[in-house]
């Protein structure tokens, strides 16, 4: 005797809902293999490309799947070629503008120089000095300060310079002179000569300069300081002594009124030399005796000649 067994509720609930959810696969899963296309490999593009063309490129870019958004052409040498075009416009517009500059600054007058600011000159004409400096019509740009201080520096009677030089052409020019403190006659020349023994070319007659007559067998470079500062102490001394005279083995010497030539030397001791040639110009003339040449050239050992 077979037992029927009758199901209860909840097993045809589950039963109804396992029939439901194999429906479902079944149509899903025909749905999914009903459209399927052969499967073709082609290379991966990335999202966007540069696409060559012959000389022309093509920007593509993928929008996902099979479509591809194209911008518009872009020619890259043209782009390049229209920017190296202006770079070279205007790199001739600035090579035109400096060489119009450079013109205006060669042909200006107002850049050249035509007078001279000069400062220091007392003894040495302006002219003379202006004229030695090569100054005159040139143009600034040209102008050598170390140059022209040397050729101004060589003007007789000029001791240095220092030169100034501002736009568009102003030149400022400062000379230090040479200051004379005697003059040196040779022959028929003349010299003025400074403290330093420097003889250089006289310009006129000053007042108060005491001539020196060489006497030399030849013509001197220059006076020894010791000579000079000897000179300047005996007309100190004596201020009737209108000249002096000057040799290389003998110095200074004076010829005096009572009838001889009296030797001194160099040096700046004539003080005490002027105190042992009076004292023995007195002695001899207390012998009576007069000699045609007292020396005190050396202190120590004072002689004369009859």
């Amino acid at each position: 005797m077979t037992t029927t067994h009758k199901p209860t509720r909840a097993e045809i609930v589950r039963r109804r809902r396992q029939q439901e959810r194999g429906a479902r696969f079944q149509a899903v899963a025909q749905q999914a293999t009903g459209g399927v296309r052969p499967l073709v490999s082609r290379p991966r593009r990335a999202a966007g490309g540069l696409r060559t063309i012959g000389r022309r490129r093509r920007w593509e870019i993928s929008s996902g799947g099979d479509k591809v958004l194209t911008l518009p052409d872009f020619d890259l040498v043209e782009a390049l070629s229209r920017i190296a075009g202006t770079w070279r416009m205007y790199s001739l517009a600035l090579v035109t503008l400096l060489i119009a500059l450079l013109l205006y600054l060669l042909t200006e007058r107002s850049y050249y120089v035509t007078s001279l600011n000069l400062g220091g000159a007392s003894l040495v004409p302006r002219e003379e000095i202006y004229a030695a400096s090569g100054l005159a019509g040139q143009h600034v740009f040209w102008v050598n300060p170390a140059e022209v201080t040397r050729k101004v520096a060589a003007v007789p009677g000029i001791a240095s310079a220092t030169i100034t030089v501002t736009y568009p052409a102003r030149v400022e020019l400062v000379v230090v002179e040479r200051v004379p403190r005697v003059t040196l006659i040779e022959g028929a020349k003349k010299w003025w000569v400074d403290a330093a023994g420097q003889k250089f070319l006289s310009r006129g007659d000053l007042p108060g300069l005491l001539p020196i007559i060489s006497e030399s067998a030849t013509e001197l470079e220059a006076l020894p300081p010791e000579a000079v500062l000897g000179a300047l102490l005996l007309k100190q001394l004596r201020q009737n002594i209108e000249k002096l005279y000057y040799d290389p083995l003998h110095g200074l010497s004076y010829q005096d009124g009572r009838g001889w030539r009296g030797y001194f030397g160099v040096g700046a001791d004539m003080e005490k030399k002027l105190a042992v040639y009076e004292a023995l110009v007195e002695q001899l003339m207390q012998r009576g005796e007069y000699p045609v040449k007292i020396s005190v050239e050396d202190l120590d050992a004072p002689y004369y000649k009859k």
